[in-house]
């Protein structure tokens, strides 16, 4: 069995993420439900500043971590003149400090595992943008940037850096359109589908996989030909 860090477990692709390791030990984190599979869980509020001990006492049973998943996201539809700061903040908290906060205290334990891994579920926006979804957009993108730096930075330390990039993904964020957009959204998908949250958890477990280990600095597109 692996030791697995997954923040995020509770939303739709959390979960399905959290299940494809149930039967690994598993710390997971979530703002408010709980984890829908055995796990040490943690609720962590990560639209704004924690402090590190919050973390350390999470992993403090892990000598060495294997897998790093971060996972959570919270959709943001709005006109950029229409946003608050403090809504940008969150998002800000969400998608990059509070990232940025886990793996500079997981990195140590992650550098001594002989398959460790990083893998950042970040969006297609973050990659093409998207209208009424700037800020969102702009932090996802930020996203995968850091896991293109940071694939570079840790390549000598044997930790790998990848990022998954979901296109629309049937479950909860996606209900917060209206039946119009979805329609809209299927007749322009190459596919004429939603993306299951299955797929993007198959691609989660082999980017932690040996079979990956000379994988990193990848942003993997799963949007069935929307965005190539």
């Amino acid at each position: 069995m692996t030791n697995i860090v997954l923040v995020g477990a509770s939303g739709d692709i959390g979960q399905a993420i959290h299940k494809s390791f149930k039967d690994d030990n598993v710390v997971s984190f979530s703002r408010q439900n709980k984890a829908h599979y055995n796990s040490q869980h943690h609720l962590l509020d990560l639209s704004k500043p924690f402090e590190t001990s919050i973390i350390y006492e999470a992993v403090k049973d892990f000598d060495v971590i294997d897998t790093f998943i971060y996972a959570p996201g919270d959709a943001l539809f709005e006109l950029i003149q229409d946003t608050s700061l403090e809504k940008v903040d969150q998002q800000y908290n969400i998608s990059i400090r509070s990232l940025v906060h886990f793996i500079q205290v997981l990195y140590p334990k992650l550098r001594l595992s002989p398959r460790a891994s990083i893998i950042v579920i970040t969006s297609v926006w973050g990659t093409v943008g998207a209208s009424m979804e700037s800020i969102y957009s702009t932090f996802k993108g930020a996203q995968e940037t850091l896991v293109k730096s940071l694939a570079k930075e840790f390549a000598r330390s044997n930790v790998t850096v990848n990022a998954v990039a979901p296109g629309v993904v049937r479950g909860k964020m996606t209900l917060k359109l209206s039946n119009d957009d979805i329609a809209y959204l299927l007749e322009d998908l190459p596919q004429g589908r939603l993306i299951e949250t299955s797929e993007v958890a198959a691609a989660v477990k082999y980017l932690s996989s040996k079979e990956a280990r000379s994988i990193t600095g990848e942003v993997l597109k799963i949007n069935g030909g929307w965005y190539t």
